[in-house]
Parts: C-alpha cells; structure tokens; sequence
C-alpha cells in the first residue's frame, strides 16, 4: 500500500507539473499510466487495479535514443525496452523489444485509447498469436505522404527467450494523401511460424478519419491459423465536447461457419485533463458464438502523464 501511495504522488505530480530532466547534452523523459477499475456484470461486482505502467526515454543525441516501459504493479514486467537509431533523416531502426506495427488500435497509446477494452479483433491471440510486442528488428521509413515499417522478431512473444527455430515478420504500410489530408488509409500485415510447425498470417486493413472534434476508425483483419480461417472488424466514432468524450464501437469476428463473436460498446469519458486525467464509463452487450449473451458494465479512473 505504501508503494502504490508513493506512486499515485508522482503520478499526480507529474500530470500537474510534466517536466523532462536534463542529462548532459540530452535528456531524461518519464512517462506513466495509471488505471483503477470498477466492474459490474450480472454475477459479479469487483474493483481492481489493472496497471501501473511506468516508462523511461532517453535522448542522448539528436540519432540515438532509448526506451524502457514496464508495469511496476506486476513484478516489473517489462513492455518495452529498445534502442532507437536514426541514421538518416526520416529512416529509424529499433532494435530490442517492442510493439508490433499492427494497426490503429494496437499503435495507439494506453493512455489515449478512446474506449477501455480493445476490439475483438485487437485481442491476444487473434490480433497476434504470441502477443503484440515481441523481440527483434525493425526499419521504419516516413516520408511526408506515407510510412513504410516492416519488423523481424523472434515470434515468441514479449519477455520469452528464443526457442523458436523460426522468425515472423510484421508490417505496415500508411497512405496520406495531400488532397485529403485528414483521411489516412492504410494495410497491415503479420507471418510467422511457430513450434510445433504451426503456420500463422495476419492482414490487416485499416482507414483512419480526425477531423477535431470527430474521429471515426476502422480496422478489417482476415486471419490463418494453420488451416482455419477467420475475420473480423470493428467501427468506432467518437465526438469531443468541451470535457465528455462519446464514444461507439461496434466489433465482429468470425473463426469458424458457427463461431461468431459480436459486440457493441457505447462509452462516455470525464476529460477533467484531456486524457491526463479522465473517468470513462463503458457499456458493452456482447453475443458469443451466436448464442450466449453478456452484458457489463466497467468504470476506469486514470492518471497519465
């Protein structure tokens, strides 16, 4: 309790006095993430700490920086934790470990993801069948009207040691046109192949609209795990008024001929410091397998900075 203390202080400090402290000719960045939850369903009524994510960066020069991002509520684990250089400009290289280039969804910050759950198709293992960070290479290339990113890693996951003789390659590849700037359409893809001999493939499709205060997003993901197909999709809207933030969301997947799973959730965030400080409630009925029905409700209070 006394840990937790200390670290609710310096988050709260830090969303009310950011500041990045100054190491020789570079500096020091600290960032950090807290959510607290309230779950109700029709069985259960739960409060639970989800995590406490702490990060560090460092930029040392203008080419070379690196980064560590761990939960420090569930024995350190370790997130994120990679070097990144820029040779050139506009071309970086990461090497360690580090999230997959995946989509919207996946890409977005913990801290200003719209809603509190991920989609369905945004899920561990359909999204990724070890996870969405791993270990390996990346190159990214961004000119002004698109980005280019492809990544090697071991396929094991995040935090697993390298016992899989074979290597899955990760990519994405965005489009942002000049004549509709605020429009940013793009492809995504993921291929790898795990012990024992298991073969697996992602793509990915996506389309990406801002246009302040209305964002809209969706995302399309045919999936292959050895010989069984699936797909899926989720459509989400939201608008920003003044401190409340409404969101929509409504996500599909389908494995197999019976195997379909749909969801709708409907969300409402207290901005009080934009996503530094915000309460969002989520409403979410969902139908499983084109039978069962849940429905619950969840609250998460979260500090950020």
């Amino acid at each position: 309790m006394r840990n937790a203390g200390i670290i609710l202080l310096i988050l709260f400090a830090s969303v009310v006095w950011p500041q990045d402290v100054k190491i020789g000719q570079g500096k020091l960045a600290f960032d950090g993430c807290f959510w607290a939850q309230c779950r109700i369903t029709k069985d259960t009524f739960s409060f639970n700490r989800r995590n406490v994510f702490l990060g560090l960066t460092t930029n040392l020069t203008n080419w070379a920086m690196s980064r560590i991002y761990l939960d420090v509520a569930d024995n350190g684990s370790l997130y994120d934790f990679y070097i990144n250089l820029k040779p050139i400009t506009k071309l970086s290289i990461i090497l360690g470990q580090f999230k997959l280039p995946l989509g919207i969804e996946v890409l977005t910050k913990p801290e200003n993801l719209e809603l509190i759950e991920y989609s369905i198709i945004g899920r561990t293992p359909t999204r990724a069948p070890k996870g969405t960070r791993d270990i390996g290479l990346q190159m990214s290339y961004k000119p002004e009207i698109f980005e280019a990113v492809i990544a090697c890693v071991n396929g094991a996951g995040r935090n697993v040691s390298d016992n899989n003789k074979n290597k899955s390659i990760a990519g994405r590849i965005i489009v942002k046109p000049m004549v509709v700037p605020l429009l940013a359409p793009g492809i995504n893809f993921y291929f790898g192949k795990y012990e024992p001999a298991t073969l697996f493939q992602r793509l990915g499709a996506e389309l990406n609209f801002a246009f302040n205060p209305i964002s809209i997003k969706t995302e399309f993901l045919y999936t292959k795990d050895a010989s069984t197909p699936g797909a899926g999709f989720y459509i989400q809207s939201s608008y920003s008024w003044k401190f409340l933030q409404p969101v929509i969301r409504f996500s599909t997947y389908k494995k197999q001929k019976m195997d379909r799973n749909q969801e709708l959730t409907l969300g409402i965030n207290y901005r009080l410091l934009q996503d530094n400080l915000k309460i969002m409630l989520n409403y979410k009925y969902e139908k499983i397998n084109n039978n069962t029905k849940q429905q619950n409700l969840v609250t998460q209070l979260q500090f950020a900075f």
